[in-house]
């Protein structure tokens, strides 16, 4: 059958170069369907660099079962079974015109699979385009050559034998990856065991440690609770002996009249100032431990309104010492009324019992509200007090002046305003009034009445 495929391949070779050129360049897909289409060998026009099938006749139509559109779309590739290596390196032997007779596995639209003799030569339109021309016969069942079938079988083998080669490669490459992906999802897994394990120890010991701290805490709630009322029992039993000892001491001095002497008028006036200063001591103990709790509800209330009640209370007291004062509007303070009213008698006392000799007393109270926060000011224009003692006032017993002044306080009314003052999650500070004297300011939380 080669010497009519040969006799049909260089016919159509005579037609294309008989075809003018500009007519061939654009003509040469339609000269398949022309010239050869009726022929009942099965013939493709190939671009030999992509594969491309650019035309095809009836009879390849007929036999590969697919229509003129869908095969002009296609490339030999789709039908060759071969790989794309092996059907490259067959394409370029054609165009090198070194072999124009093949045997292939080609495959049809039904995907059965065909043997196949191919003729294929190289045709060159006008345009100096190089096409291929393959003309096909289906040889499946039949006998061919032994030597081209020999060469086919062998082609096969060889294909068959590389493709097994890739896949055994590819499955030793998969095996790999999944033994290695496995090893590390192993890897993965213990870690993540392992740091579940230290979570759930950590969030046991921390659970222990929490147990732990809310039983110190209790437990410190507890002795602190112990000691707070230890304390305000022992200051309330501390009251009658020293409220005795004032009565007895002014009781004795008048059952000996005029003393003897004045060694026993300055005893018995030592007994009566001690016992009442310790008097004092012990109820300012007992307000510093009640000052933390609330004495009633703790509603906004109104600094100005409690300032009247004091200066009317202790009207005399502050007329003794010629007291002026300057009240501007004032901002409402959130805590209860009792111990709003120590707490500002106490800064009043302050401003009168450490006033200059000889001076009038001069008090502005000012405040103002800032997000929701109450500041008051109370300024004097006393001697003030040393930048490096001003924490230290604030504190229990501590004293600015000697004991041995003629107005000694107890060291605690300082600090059972700061200690009202942070129950309530404020704060004070002590700054230099415009006056001269001494700024106190508190900062309380506030509320519109």
């Amino acid at each position: 059958m080669a010497w009519p495929c040969r006799l049909l391949i260089c016919l159509m070779a005579a037609l294309l170069w008989m075809t003018p050129p500009a007519k061939a360049d654009a003509d040469v897909t339609a000269l398949l369907s022309t010239t050869l289409n009726n022929h009942s060998s099965i013939m493709l026009l190939i671009e030999p660099e992509t594969g491309a099938i650019l035309d095809a006749n009836d009879a390849a139509s007929h036999f590969y079962g697919y229509s003129l559109p869908q095969l002009r779309l296609m490339r030999i590739q789709d039908i060759n079974t071969l790989g794309p290596d092996e059907v490259g390196a067959e394409r370029r032997r054609a165009k090198a015109e070194k072999r124009n007779y093949f045997i292939f596995p080609h495959r049809l639209a039904s995907g059965e699979l065909r043997t196949v003799e191919v003729y294929s030569a190289p045709l060159h339109d006008g345009g100096g385009h190089t096409l291929l021309l393959s003309i096909i016969h289906d040889i499946t069942g039949k006998t061919v050559a032994d030597s081209e079938l020999a060469a086919y079988r062998t082609r096969l083998e060889e294909l068959l034998t590389r493709r097994t080669s890739e896949a055994l490669e590819a499955q030793s490459r998969l095996r790999f990856w999944m033994t290695l992906g496995l090893a590390l999802q192993t890897v993965l897994i213990v870690a993540l065991v392992i740091a579940v394990i230290r979570r759930h120890a950590a969030v046991k010991e921390v659970e222990h440690e929490a147990h732990t701290r809310r039983r110190a805490e209790e437990k410190l709630a507890v002795a602190n609770a112990d000691l707070q009322r230890f304390a305000e029992i022992a200051a309330h039993h501390l009251q009658e002996p020293t409220r005795r000892l004032m009565v007895f001491s002014q009781r004795l001095a008048k059952l000996l009249g005029s003393p003897p002497n004045e060694n026993i008028a300055f005893s018995l006036a030592t007994i009566e100032e001690q016992a009442s200063y310790l008097h004092a001591l012990v109820r300012d103990v007992q307000v510093y431990l009640a000052a933390a709790s609330p004495l009633g509800p703790m509603i906004a209330n109104d600094p100005a309104r409690i300032i009247d009640q004091i200066r009317a209370d202790q009207r005399a007291r502050f007329s003794e010492h010629d007291t002026a004062f300057q009240i501007d509007p004032l901002p409402p303070v959130l805590i209860d009324a009792p111990r709003l009213r120590y707490l500002l008698t106490a800064l009043l006392d302050n401003c009168l019992r450490h006033a200059r000799p000889a001076t009038p007393v001069r008090i502005h109270i000012s405040g103002q509200m800032q997000n929701g926060r109450s500041i008051l000011r109370i300024a004097d224009n006393g001697p003030g007090i040393p930048l490096e003692f001003r924490t230290r006032v604030l504190e229990v017993f501590e004293h600015l002046h000697s004991q041995a002044d003629s107005q000694p306080g107890t060291g605690l009314g300082l600090a059972v305003v700061r200690r009202i003052v942070e129950s309530c999650d404020g704060h004070i500070l002590i700054e230099d009034s415009p006056a001269g004297g001494v700024l106190i300011v508190i900062d309380l939380p506030g509320e519109t009445l």
